[in-house]
């Protein structure tokens, strides 16, 4: 443990693959309370959250139900706001090389219509944000969590939660073991979260009809390695391609596909899915040659989850298990950090029970403005609903040639909205 106390002072190198965790962002309150704190779920809140708790000095279980690390998920987009936090925690420069810097976002037409052709630096000069793989980023945290002597407790399914007699939170794995007691408790155990229903705090989870399947395999020249490219049909057909890390040069698809069509698509050729891809994106022919059997591609499954506040006492919510919602905005990863963030600098500010207070109030206009959006601009790219479809490909180019909207969508696209008229960047 004295390693995590010489890096709650100063950034030190220290984890596998001589990882530097950079100065660190917080100065210990020589009087504040060192908390025991369980962390459970290691996505990318959970892992972000436990390196910042442990630079103040906490002593922090980080808990997750899979035997081992394991290279999951697909390709996403790092926004700027993603950066921000990766900034606090010492690893901007680190993963910068690992990933593929986006400039661009553009969507089209089956015609060749286009419909969004946005650039970060209309924001602000140089703004990007970056293709990588949700694998490379876990990776990277947990070397760091492992360097700062946070205690990583691999296959602990937990099931349910207690309290003790002062309140305190108890954790109960699945061969009915207790962990703890803890101070605080981060539940950060995703979408489907075992504990969120358990905390005290209401919710309401609903899962999209409409999912996507995907793939990553090396990119071809006929797509720009700067460029998150899309070409969308009716509401029921979306492809996007997304260029993901640097050494490799991999390029992640993305096909909009109905959770219960997967079987019969399963079942279907392959030369039959492709042929619908080419019609959408003809420059992805040589790209396709690499998937020659069903299991190279990835199904997922997206849901919606609301809560009116993300603590209850002695707890915080975090990342997908309080607000998960459709890729559609591409804004999953980076609110997670966002959260991480906030709650570790709270905690650093306040006694535990403001700052929890303080966590759900600072966090409701970033995550109600990205839920809402989602929610409405889900349906005009993926839905049953075709009237939307023709109403998206009449409004979108209008709206990109006027001023005010076209800042506003960047914006959006950038991470940085807390309202209609409000924005962080």
């Amino acid at each position: 443990m004295a390693g995590r106390a010489r890096h709650a002072d100063r950034g030190e190198t220290q984890g596998k693959k001589g990882l530097t965790t950079g100065t660190a962002p917080f100065s210990p309150h020589l009087n504040k309370q060192i908390m025991r704190i369980a962390v459970v779920g290691s996505g990318t809140a959970g892992p972000a959250a436990a390196i910042l708790l442990a630079l103040q000095g906490h002593n922090v279980t980080l808990m997750e139900r899979a035997p081992r690390r394991l290279p999951v998920g697909a390709g996403f987009l790092l926004q700027p706001t993603g950066w921000s936090v990766l900034r606090e925690l010492g690893l901007e420069e680190i993963l910068r090389a690992q990933t593929t810097p986006i400039s661009k976002l553009y969507c089209r037409t089956r015609s060749g219509q286009v419909l969004l052709n946005l650039e970060y630096d209309e924001l602000s000069k140089g703004l990007a944000g970056a293709g990588t793989h949700r694998a490379t980023l876990l990776n990277l945290l947990l070397d760091t969590a492992a360097g700062l002597g946070i205690e990583l407790q691999w296959n602990t399914p937990i099931l349910r939660m207690s309290r003790d007699t002062d309140n305190r939170p108890c954790l109960w794995d699945e061969s009915d073991r207790m962990h703890g007691p803890f101070d605080l408790l981060l539940i950060c155990d995703g979408a489907n979260s075992t504990l969120r229903a358990q905390c005290g705090v209401p919710s309401r989870v609903d899962c999209y009809p409409w999912g996507a399947l995907w793939f990553i395999g090396k990119r071809t020249q006929d797509f720009d390695h700067h460029v998150l490219w899309q070409s969308v049909g009716s509401t029921r057909e979306l492809i996007g391609f997304l260029p993901t890390g640097t050494d490799d040069d991999l390029l992640s698809l993305f096909w909009s596909i109905r959770l219960d069509q997967i079987e019969a698509w399963r079942k279907t050729p392959l030369a039959v899915w492709k042929r619908q891809i080419l019609e959408l994106a003809p420059q992805a022919e040589t790209f396709l040659h690499q998937i020659t059997s069903h299991e190279q591609v990835t199904a997922a499954a997206y849901h919606d989850v609301r809560m009116p506040c993300w603590h209850a006492e002695r707890i915080a919510i975090l990342g997908d298990a309080g607000h998960a919602l459709s890729p559609q905005l591409g804004q999953g990863v980076n609110l997670a950090l966002m959260d991480a963030s906030a709650l570790a600098n709270l905690l650093h500010q306040h006694p535990l029970d403001k700052a929890l207070a303080l966590y759900s109030k600072q966090r409701r206009a970033h995550l109600n403005f990205y839920q809402f959006a989602t929610r409405w601009m889900t349906p005009f790219f993926q839905s049953d609903l075709l009237p939307l479809g023709w109403m998206r490909d009449l409004a979108f180019p209008c709206l990109m040639h006027i001023p005010w909207a076209r800042k506003e969508m960047v914006a959006t696209m950038a991470g940085g909205k807390t309202g209609l008229f409000s924005s962080m960047i």
